[in-house]
């Protein structure tokens, strides 16, 4: 019986990984059946290791309510057939034995408890490494849509810019060439160097994006440069009007952004105005804020200009006003023309040293 039992004990525990509470409820019977037999502590382990496995695998609870029950199964069992047993054995011999079956139970939970707590924090770090993976993936995600819509906005400022200046130009040139040769050749000699400028735009732009030296890189357009801006658009045959008022800004951010608010609406006066007299682009400074206003005075037309675009200047406007806590407005102004309206606020005592006004005419 004792190695029948002892043999079936082991065979038990080999499955304690998968089934950790049958395993133990099967080595407590087999346990308890062998305290027959006066040579009960040989199968003094099978429980604690079965205990052991319960706590690891399943719940530490769970094995320390079994511990107690196994405990109760096998100190009746000694009980019960305690004159089967050898007769030498004395009270205080009973008390030892079941101080050492308590021992190796509540070190084989806590044992088990260890390697669960491992386990939980092993997973726990997992997972937040996980989750931090995707995080990143996440924010990187982000941080590339971010710099593709950037990159887009750029690319159509720049470009609906210059190709609209170009086409007013090659057009005024074609029809001054018979006439006025010198204009005409102004007016080429303008058309290739806005070309040249938007290449150089566009190698800028895209040299951020390269491994090269960035030796083709330069400086990104400012307030400074809004007087050759509408010098160009005016060559291109638009009657525009600068002008200027407050402190300045300094702000390389808030420059570019003014510079590109103020290039796509006089590109789409360019390419929308029906025989505009004047186009006004007023900039006012103020310690709070910047206003952009630039309205033409282009008559009311019955049949609607055909869009030459995607609808993306106005969107990109608004989403550039946006970018610094702004807002943009446009629209058709009462007896014809159109007006767009940028406001953007501006740091407190960002004001610039450079007091500099201009007034365009």
């Amino acid at each position: 019986m004792l190695i029948l039992t002892a043999v079936l004990s082991m065979i038990a525990l080999v499955f304690r990984r998968p089934y950790p509470v049958a395993v133990l409820l099967v080595v407590t019977l087999l346990t308890t059946i062998v305290t027959f037999s006066v040579d009960a502590n040989n199968d003094l382990f099978a429980i604690p290791i079965a205990l052991y496995a319960v706590a690891a695998f399943r719940s530490p609870r769970l094995a320390w309510a079994l511990a107690g029950g196994a405990l109760l199964v096998g100190t009746g069992g000694l009980l019960l057939h305690r004159e089967e047993l050898d007769p030498k054995l004395q009270p205080v011999d009973y008390a030892t034995l079941f101080l050492l079956v308590l021992a190796t139970y509540v070190v084989a939970i806590l044992l088990g408890t260890l390697v669960a707590s491992r386990r939980e924090r092993v997973r726990a770090l997992e997972e937040r490494a996980a989750q931090l993976a995707r995080e990143r993936d996440n924010q990187a995600t982000i941080a590339t849509l971010a710099e593709r819509s950037r990159i887009a906005r750029e690319m159509h400022d720049i470009v609906a810019h210059s190709v609209s200046v170009m086409v007013a130009l090659a057009d005024g040139a074609s029809a001054a060439v018979e006439r006025s040769p010198q204009s005409a050749k102004r007016a080429l000699d303008e058309l290739a160097a806005t070309g040249r400028t938007a290449l150089a735009d566009m190698r800028s732009l895209l040299g951020v994006l390269g491994e090269g030296s960035g030796d083709e890189l330069r400086p990104a357009p400012t307030r400074r440069d809004l007087p050759d801006l509408v010098s160009r658009f005016r060559t291109a045959g638009l009657p525009v009007r600068l002008s200027e008022s407050g402190e300045p800004i300094t702000e390389p951010a808030l420059e570019l952004a003014l510079y590109r608010l103020v290039q796509e609406a006089l590109t789409n006066a360019l390419r929308y105005a029906v025989d505009p007299t004047i186009v006004s682009v007023d900039v006012r400074y103020s310690p709070d804020r910047i206003a952009l206003t630039v309205t033409d005075d282009g008559r009311a037309s019955s049949v609607p200009a055909p869009s030459m675009g995607s609808a993306r200047g106005l969107i990109g406007m608004q989403e550039r006003a946006a970018v610094h806590r702004g807002t943009a407005e446009s629209g058709p102004r009462p007896g014809g023309g159109w007006q767009v309206r940028v406001v953007l606020p501006r740091a407190a005592g960002s004001a610039a040293s450079d007091p500099e006004g201009r007034e365009g005419r």
